[in-house]
């Protein structure tokens, strides 16, 4: 059956072994690119944020939604597609004659078990602090509510938000997706320091990154096997830190940057990472590695503006990545996918039929056109042929 090519059926879409695989290794290989491109100080923050939203949610839904569709296109790979079916369909623990227990299922097994145990540490440390911040009084000080009012009357930031002082926290954080919460800890910092601090985080809610993170780490949490997924966490997540640095830093003049910078940077040198890394808030060091405040610092000093032309060929990028990944799939050499249960040796003379259109001999099964093959002998001998 050398010349046989999957047809697709009347499905509009459906998971198989193939397009999930596919889906894999295409979205990777645009991730480590995105990553590389937007890594270059010389490009950020050249992309506007709604561009960064748009790269996150085409990426993450089509890695929750790893279809083939009724417009997908079959390519045959006789040396990959086949050695990694031969190996996650080999029968490891047999039930009784009929089934068995193969290495695809215990990987499927593992998978969901890992999925679990990471959604439920995420959902109940969420949960936890949620209640834990509702218990908490917001803050009294005068200071710091004048300051916070000030800021939100001349940005238009008309949302309710609590202020905390939490010294558990070693970082200031953000919180809540419903509630608005803004974690200061016990450090004692001055006006313009606090101005800086609160402005950053209000912007944080004002362009809803929270809900863009929330996104980002039920994804991790899903995909907590692969490197690639959580490396896209983390640099979507430093990327949007770069955006509110320049929005925060945008009427400052170049000393009043600096001053900026310095304060980012006596919070970095100060924070041990403790609670904030295992609490599901966003910290304004982002995830506190110095190479990333590096590139976030040169952004700011260097005042660099939105590249139009940049963010057209990225949008073209993604666009040609969800073609690609939805329009073609690579499968195994002359079969159909292995999750369509359909076996070929279920065709007989009462439901199937075969018949010869542009060239090529096609079996129909249950009424469906399912496999296609230049010669008639490749197909089953017992399913009859109609000329007309």
């Amino acid at each position: 059956m050398d010349n046989v090519v999957y047809i697709p059926t009347d499905y509009f879409a459906r998971l198989t072994l193939y397009s999930f695989i596919n889906t894999i290794i295409i979205t990777s290989i645009v991730v480590l690119l995105l990553v590389f491109i937007t890594d270059r100080v010389k490009f950020l923050p050249k992309i506007n944020i709604a561009f960064t939203y748009i790269f996150i949610l085409i990426i993450g839904l089509r890695l929750l939604l790893p279809f083939e569709f009724c417009f997908t296109k079959g390519i045959n790979s006789p040396i990959i597609m086949n050695g990694i079916e031969e190996v996650v369909s080999t029968p490891i623990i047999s039930i009784n004659t009929n089934n068995s227990i193969n290495m695809f299922h215990i990987l499927c097994f593992i998978w969901a078990l890992g999925a679990f145990i990471f959604m439920s540490k995420y959902l109940m440390g969420y949960y936890f602090l949620c209640k834990k911040t509702n218990m908490m009084l917001p803050c009294e000080e005068e200071r710091i509510n004048k300051i916070l009012s000030d800021i939100k009357n001349k940005y238009s930031f008309n949302f309710k938000t609590k202020v905390v002082i939490f010294p558990a926290f070693d970082a200031p954080s953000e919180f809540g997706f419903f509630r608005q919460t803004i974690f200061l800890n016990s450090n004692k910092y001055n006006d313009r320091e606090l101005h800086y601090i609160l402005l950053h985080e209000l912007e944080h809610f004002y362009n809803k990154s929270n809900w863009i993170n929330m996104f980002l780490s039920v994804l991790s949490c899903i995909y907590w096997w692969n490197p690639i997924v959580k490396l896209f966490k983390d640099h979507m997540n430093e990327l949007i830190e770069t955006y509110v640095d320049a929005f925060v830093t945008k009427e400052l003049a170049y000393d009043e940057k600096i001053d900026y910078l310095r304060c980012i940077f006596d919070i970095y040198k100060s924070e041990n990472n403790t609670l904030n890394a295992n609490a599901p808030t966003e910290s304004i060091i982002g995830i506190g590695k110095r190479n990333r405040l590096l590139n976030r610092f040169k952004v700011v000093v260097n005042n660099k503006k939105i590249n139009i032309p940049i963010c057209i060929l990225l949008l073209f990028v993604m666009s040609f990545y969800v073609f690609c990944s939805g329009r073609y799939v690579i499968q195994s050499f002359g079969k159909p996918p292995r999750e369509d249960l359909f076996n070929i040796t279920d065709c007989n003379a009462n439901n199937s039929y075969i018949i010869k259109e542009n060239g090529y001999y096609i079996l129909y099964y249950n009424g469906e056109g399912l496999i296609r093959s230049s010669n008639l002998k490749d197909l089953p001998n017992d399913v009859p042929y109609l000329e007309n």
